[in-house]
């Protein structure tokens, strides 16, 4: 359970001067291309040269996305960044700026909307990205965080990473392990609290961590389509076959599932492919590139990323999302996240 902050409700503080606070917060990154950031009517950054830019939003919305019971502030500026940055990386982006817009009640203290910027500004250091500007609004039936991240292409020579870019014999693979956000929202949901493995669960859901690093070094080495697992493995992968036409066949032994998802849950393996928030990049590679993206990782002291398996041709009726089984049969599967209200798809 949270435990309330100090300071004043942030209805009997002045605007501008909870603005000043937050502009002295997160001002301990600065950037030699933004010429002009919080302060002014708009910020101005200078790309370098050849670069594209690249654009994500993404909003929150409390009772909708989070409830303020479950998180820290803190951690929840972590998380409104963090789902942004993956959205960049999942393009083969750098990213470098975030605008920040902010709806409050009213009744939060002052102290921990300052403690929601300084988890912004934690993460947005790590990876060089400043916090340029943005927008504090009243809204009085909840809090919302949106949040737009601005990012840097690759190099000349080097494409962006889209969803439209797998071909038929590419191998599918997974950064990282899949279910531990959804087991740790389900935590909070059934409040679990002596689950084995429940604190790297809410670790998981309260901070995940966008895989940046490991974006360009797939890029690097060739690969070319990609997507964050935001919705779920069922949920988004269908959107990599749609864009590139293609179908794609997984096998359920090669899913990467954590022992403590496994043990904690019945529907465990509905958990990991529906459940959504890993954050993990899903992308799909030629067996050669992905051979070269495993040694890559390798040599930069990363996980290697687990291979799921293997785009094929469009069925007959179009794309396809197929499971081959324990017992080697193989299946089409309904696409879609994970139903966490109502009757389970």
């Amino acid at each position: 359970m949270r435990i309330p902050s100090g300071g004043r409700p942030v209805e009997e503080v002045d605007e501008f001067d909870l603005i000043d606070s937050i502009q002295r917060s997160i001002m301990l990154h600065k950037s030699k291309r933004l010429s002009i950031g919080i302060g002014d009517d708009a910020a101005v950054w200078t790309p370098r040269p050849g670069r594209q830019i690249v654009l994500t939003t993404d909003t929150l919305v409390e009772e909708v996305d989070f409830r303020i019971p479950w998180i820290e502030y803190r951690d929840l500026g972590h998380k409104a960044l963090a789902v942004n940055l993956s959205d960049i990386a999942a393009m083969g982006a750098t990213p470098r700026l975030a605008l920040v817009s902010l709806g409050l009640r009213g009744n939060e203290r002052d102290r921990e909307v300052i403690e929601l910027y300084q988890g912004m500004n934690g993460l947005a250091r790590q990876f060089r990205t400043v916090i340029a500007g943005g927008d504090i609004s009243d809204s009085p039936h909840g809090m919302v965080i949106s949040i737009t991240a601005v990012g840097e292409g690759p190099p000349k020579g080097l494409p962006l990473l889209t969803r439209s870019a797998a071909r038929v014999g590419d191998v599918i693979a997974v950064t990282g392990a899949l279910g531990l956000a959804a087991g740790g929202l389900r935590t909070y949901l059934y409040d679990l609290r002596n689950l084995d493995g429940r604190p790297v669960m809410r670790e998981h859901f309260d901070r995940p961590v966008p895989r940046v690093r490991e974006a360009r070094v797939l890029l690097r080495s060739g690969v070319r389509a990609a997507i964050d697992l935001s919705d779920g493995l069922y949920g988004d992968l269908p959107k990599i076959c749609e864009a590139s036409n293609v179908s794609a066949l997984i096998d359920m032994t090669k899913i990467p599932v954590p022992s403590s998802i496994r043990w904690a849950f019945t529907d465990w393996f509905d958990l990991a492919v529906r459940g959504g928030e890993d954050y993990e990049l899903l992308f799909t590679a030629s067996p050669a590139v992905f051979r070269r993206a495993c040694q890559a990782f390798r040599r930069f002291g990363l996980a290697e990323p687990i291979a799921i398996g293997t785009i094929q041709e469009p069925g007959a009726d179009g794309p396809e999302l197929k499971l081959r089984k324990l017992n080697g049969q193989i299946e089409v599967v309904e696409p879609g996240g994970f139903v966490h209200f109502g009757p389970k798809r």
